[in-house]
């Protein structure tokens, strides 16, 4: 008996350390690390051992960031100017200038305030109808949502702005707009079918 109790109280002492970032898998991970990031980041998510995060910036702006957590076991991660970092290692934009995808005739707008969305719209997108299961927020335009493990597989979304969703990556294929709530986009024929999306500037794109 008393081996038997020695065994659990070193089990437990084992098992109970500080929480660290996931252990590296080779598929996506369902739970993101925590850090003071999550203050200033949203949509953060894991996939093969690294973190995905939309981050503010200093001027308010937001950038796509992404991190190795393999890097970060010892140290808290955080949200340094829009980019995620953890003790001296720094990580990776996910995005082309500053969180704007450029490219001639269109693109997000640059300078006196113009761009998709004017920098308030929001989306979060869910598994399931009615909001329910997996579930990833964003407030820029996600030009290809294979790395969020949510591509072809959105059911219902929450939505401040006017939004594009679009059937294939990079804003293409079958485009419909939406300004409002969807508990189950079966009811637009659009279940499972959404591959990008981005905000829309007042007046269209």
């Amino acid at each position: 008996m008393l081996i038997e109790t020695l065994a659990a109280v070193a089990l437990m002492s084992a098992g109970g350390g500080q929480e660290r970032a996931p252990a590296m898998g080779g598929g996506q991970e369902r739970v993101a690390p925590r850090g003071d990031y999550r203050e200033s980041c949203s949509g953060e998510y894991v996939n093969r051992g690294r973190l995905y995060a939309d981050c503010q910036t200093r001027r308010g702006d937001v950038r796509g960031t992404s991190i190795e957590l393999n890097r970060c076991g010892n140290y808290e991660i955080r949200n340094n100017d829009g980019l995620l970092v953890c003790g001296l290692f720094r990580g990776d934009y996910e995005d082309s200038g500053g969180g704007r995808p450029g490219g001639p005739g269109g693109g997000w707008g640059g300078g006196n305030g113009g761009g998709w969305g004017g920098g308030r719209a929001s989306i979060t997108v869910y598994e399931n109808a009615d909001y329910r299961g997996r579930s990833a927020s964003f407030r820029d335009g996600i030009p290809n949502l294979g790395r969020s493990g949510l591509n072809d597989a959105i059911s219902s979304m929450r939505v401040t702005g006017e939004w594009e969703a679009c059937s294939d990556a990079n804003y293409r294929g079958e485009c419909r707009t939406f300004s409002d709530d969807v508990r189950n986009l079966g009811n637009h024929r659009f279940n499972d079918r959404i591959s990008s999306l981005r905000p829309l500037r007042r007046g269209g794109r």
